[in-house]
């Protein structure tokens, strides 16, 4: 089924009203889960502040300086919420990963049908 639907998940027969339930009351619990108190936020904002502060007096740009603080203040909140970050980070329109390497896509099928090919030479 990964093969099939080239992705990573997990795929599962719900073939009993048990477990269309369970999975139900699980989507919705992760869906509606509370938000962070004020007073964690903030918390959480000044804890971040506290472990860069070397960082506030030095050298970089200041608009170099405020995006790392964003970021480091978002990931930090979104581990309290255990949101997950790809949507966070696509929700602000970044990568999901921070990286400063390229990437080349990769074509799964298209390598698969070419070992197979070779396979069948060899026969």
């Amino acid at each position: 089924m990964t093969y099939l639907l080239r992705c990573n998940s997990d795929v599962t027969s719900l073939l009993s009203g048990t477990a269309i339930k369970a999975i139900v009351a699980y989507i919705s619990d992760y869906v509606t889960k509370p938000g962070l108190k004020t007073y964690t936020i903030f918390d959480t904002i000044r804890s971040v502040f506290d472990k860069n502060s070397e960082m506030l007096g030095g050298t970089q740009k200041r608009q170099d300086k405020a995006r790392s603080l964003i970021t480091k203040i978002v990931n930090s909140l979104t581990a309290k919420l255990e949101i997950v970050s790809y949507g966070i980070s696509v929700s602000f329109r970044n990568p999901d990963h921070y990286t400063n390497q390229k990437f080349v896509v990769f074509y799964w099928k298209g390598y698969v049908t070419e070992v197979l090919k070779a396979l069948e030479t060899r026969e």
